[in-house]
């Protein structure tokens, strides 16, 4: 049987590594959260410079 000292340090190593990989996945979620906002962003703008580019061509962009 292990020591009383032994299976309270492997107890707080675990917990300590919980704690660890819990803040890893947060941030993890915080990153794709961000990339989702900053990437819907950029394609509002794009979407909006191509509708700008497109009213500039005018009606006759449409015939070849």
């Amino acid at each position: 049987m292990l020591p009383y000292t032994t299976v309270q340090a492997l107890g707080q190593a675990r917990l300590a590594d919980m704690h660890r990989q819990a803040r890893r996945d947060s941030l993890a979620r915080a990153a794709r959260r961000s990339r989702r906002q900053h990437s819907t962003h950029h394609a509002t703008g794009l979407r909006g410079a191509l509708t700008r580019w497109a009213r500039r061509l005018g009606p006759a962009a449409g015939s070849l």
